[in-house]
């Protein structure tokens, strides 16, 4: 930081991203993004103009390149930074004459080899390993931009430096999680009694250290279970999808592809003057060492994000909100196209549930106390359809929905509220059938079942409501003949919230 300005590093393909959060109001403030390097393929082809690059940098950046690619072992995929004091190149243009210090080097290095590659995947494929062995480091804080450049290394040599204490790696403790062999020979540190325990707790896949094998893969993936295990001690029980005449799954199946690929059919088939949407992103959900894939850039959603624990302010909270179908329109209009998988052959993709829920509002006003309508919660995944992204941009998803009856003139069924939560991508969270307590298990009970059926049939004979319905037949032993013989008979004493909407009494 200088003053009142925040300075960072990014890769070629996040600048563009980076750039268009430039005029956002944040904390009060009017944020000013400008590149400092030439700016992406995107820009460019904008018809942006390119910054200037004096001959002087545009000879240096060349020279670089030159060193970086004599540098360079493809078979190995080994990228050699050891002793760059003693690099002829890196002599001939005077980088270490006194003037120049490896903390400014090092990071120009790194960003003329980002710019070598076409993408983060390009880069994991071409290099595996660096060596940044006999450079006199004391600690890591000159050459920290190696994270940033190469986070999913998996070889990294730092031997013949002068490390003397695990507190000069600090500034690399929480990168590096793919990294499994780690070379700290010729380092005073080697003579300290707790240095594997600490580094094989700051890198999750660490399996070797100093040329010995500490701990095999089948034993890092157990203790990544148990640990997992442990940060989520309640069981996972599978859905609970409780619907009323298959409105709800009827909704599901439909909402899915509209979404996807006709959001303005799906507004006017199940959204009204009066439906409520918001967004909100979590960007600190926790995800498991296995599933790290990188995080595509938020900058199309954040905008409209309405997440309570960063927004304090009502006037920002309101107006996140969005109240009918064309305010929705405009926001959906705005994100990303989207891909949900298949839900008939990707099922597992999903976890769904569906309750009745009373007491929701009357689009027509004829009751008093309400009507019943359905919350259905679905977690799952979707891919945004984005043509000049370089990679899979996946999603996960949590989204709540309560659906009512429509108001006359309007959508038979309409969504009341749908709340989106989005996150980084990781696989849903397996259930554990077999820890659910038998209180959870009575729900697939063929008995309990069975009465919902029966239940159901009563709905449909008499118009009543699934609450009445079941008080009825609990009142009649579970006999549906009796319990038709008894409503005939009390019929015009029940209140109208006792029958659906619409249904002539």
């Amino acid at each position: 930081m200088k003053g009142d300005s925040v300075i960072i590093t990014a890769s070629s393909e996040d600048i563009a991203q980076i750039q268009k959060l430039d005029k956002f109001s944040f904390a009060g403030s009017v944020l000013s993004i400008q590149a400092c390097d030439p700016p992406s393929p995107q820009a460019k082809e904008s018809g942006e103009k390119e910054p200037t690059v004096s001959q002087a940098a545009q000879e240096a950046k060349d020279r670089f390149r030159a060193i970086l690619a004599a540098r360079y072992d493809a078979n190995l995929k080994l990228l050699n930074l050891s002793a760059l004091a003693l690099d002829a190149g890196l002599r001939q243009m005077g980088v270490f004459d006194g003037s120049t210090t490896t903390s400014k080097v090092f990071p120009a290095m790194m960003v003329v080899c980002d710019s070598l590659f076409k993408s983060p995947q390009e880069k994991r494929d071409a290099i595996v390993s660096v060596s940044l062995a006999d450079n006199e480091l004391a600690d890591v804080s000159a050459v920290t931009t190696l994270a940033q450049t190469f986070p999913d290394l998996k070889n990294l040599d730092l031997s013949g430096n002068k490390f003397t204490d695990i507190k000069n790696l600090n500034a690399w403790r929480w990168k590096f999680r793919h990294l499994e062999n780690l070379v700290l020979t010729g380092n005073p540190i080697e003579s300290q009694p707790t240095l594997k325990d600490e580094l094989l707790r700051r890198y999750p896949n660490l399996q070797i250290v100093n040329g010995v094998t500490l701990r095999s893969p089948e034993e890092i993936a157990a203790a990544k279970a148990i640990a997992e295990a442990t940060q989520s001690p309640i069981p996972i029980a599978g859905p609970d999808f409780r619907d009323v005449s298959q409105v709800g799954e009827n909704f599901i199946r439909q909402f899915l592809p509209l979404y996807d690929n006709d959001r303005s059919a799906l507004l006017g088939t199940f959204y009204d003057s009066q439906s409520v949407y918001s967004l909100s992103l979590n960007l600190t959900s926790p995800r498991s060492h296995e599933h790290s894939v990188p995080i595509a850039p938020w900058t199309s959603y954040i905008k409209y994000s309405r997440n309570l624990t960063k927004l304090t302010h009502l006037g920002a909270r309101m107006s996140r909100q969005h109240k009918g179908s064309q305010a929705i329109q405009q926001v959906w209009s705005a994100l990303p196209p989207s891909r949900h998988p298949e839900l008939e052959s990707h099922a597992d993709k999903y976890l769904i549930e569906c309750h009745p829920i009373p007491g929701l509002t009357d689009p027509s006003g004829q009751s008093a106390r309400g009507v019943d309508g359905l919350i259905i919660t679905m977690h799952g995944e979707f891919e945004d359809q984005i043509e000049t992204a370089t990679e899979k941009s996946l999603r996960s998803f949590s989204r709540t929905f309560i659906l009512g009856p429509g108001a006359p003139g309007g959508p038979p069924i309409r969504v009341v509220s749908d709340m989106l939560t989005l996150r980084a991508w990781a696989p849903l969270a397996l259930p554990q059938i077999s820890s659910i307590s038998p209180e959870t298990q009575s729900t697939n009970d063929p008995e309990q079942q069975k009465r919902e059926a029966i239940t159901m049939q009563l709905v449909e004979k008499t118009g009543m409501t699934p609450y009445y319905a079941n008080l009825c037949l609990t009142e009649t032993g579970w006999d549906i003949e009796q319990a038709f013989i008894a409503f005939t008979a009390n019929k015009d004493k029940l209140p109208a919230d006792a029958f659906m909407p619409g249904v002539a009494r």
